[in-house]
């Protein structure tokens, strides 16, 4: 008599407001229940409230992996992804991707660590780098490359062959023209339209997008 195999158990790091939609984005995936469970969260921060149903299992800088778990990051500033899954990729952490209803061209490369809310679409020969997180219905055109670490918000428009570095953080409505290379750490404000090459560690924002400067 064959015995059932264990399921693996997906732990999310972050347990705050994202941290649950994903829990519930995953719960929704096909594989759940079939190929692992959700077990709970990673998260140290103190007094954090949270109403889900699921248990916070400790701090990711110190959690041991176990052999059956599967990872996933549901954080969005990339310097927090970096420095919460270092520690558990030097465990060789498996982290899986999630891509929950998303459309899928043909030949495209999608890394580790990566979390796709409904409705994004990815062209053909797209390329995304690990820890990329992209939320809904956001488009990326064909030939696009999509560096490590980026948070791309929803209903954002990325034209064919446009380059984006790592960490970079792109907005809500941002449409980024065709061709368009954003350089590493570089940031893309809410509804903005980049016409031109933005420099790393750059914040553009406004219709055409011009730097921007905080004070």
């Amino acid at each position: 008599m064959k015995t059932a195999r264990a399921r693996q158990q997906l732990v999310i790091i972050g347990a705050g407001g994202f941290g649950r939609t994903v829990a519930s984005l995953a719960r929704s995936d096909v594989a759940c229940g079939v190929d692992w469970d959700v077990k709970g969260f990673l998260d140290n921060r103190t007094g954090l409230a949270t109403p889900s149903d699921l248990p916070i299992l400790g701090d990711p800088m110190t959690y041991q992996v176990a052999s059956q778990d599967l990872l996933l990051c549901a954080l969005g500033d990339p310097a927090a992804k970096r420095h919460y899954t270092e520690p558990l990729c030097a465990q060789g952490g498996n982290f899986i991707s999630l891509q929950t209803e998303m459309h899928i061209g043909e030949r495209c490369h999608i890394s580790r660590g990566c979390i796709f809310e409904r409705k994004v679409s990815l062209g053909t020969d797209v390329h995304i780098g690990e820890f990329v997180t992209i939320l809904s219905t956001s488009i990326i055109g064909y030939d696009v490359c999509v560096g490590d670490y980026c948070q791309i918000g929803s209903f954002v428009f990325i034209g064919g062959g446009a380059q984006i570095g790592n960490d970079v953080v792109i907005h809500p409505h941002a449409t980024i023209l065709p061709g368009i290379k954003i350089g590493d750490g570089a940031v893309v404000g809410a509804g903005s339209v980049v016409i031109r090459h933005v420099p790393p560690r750059t914040t553009v924002m406004g219709n055409p997008a011009k730097p921007f400067n905080f004070r």
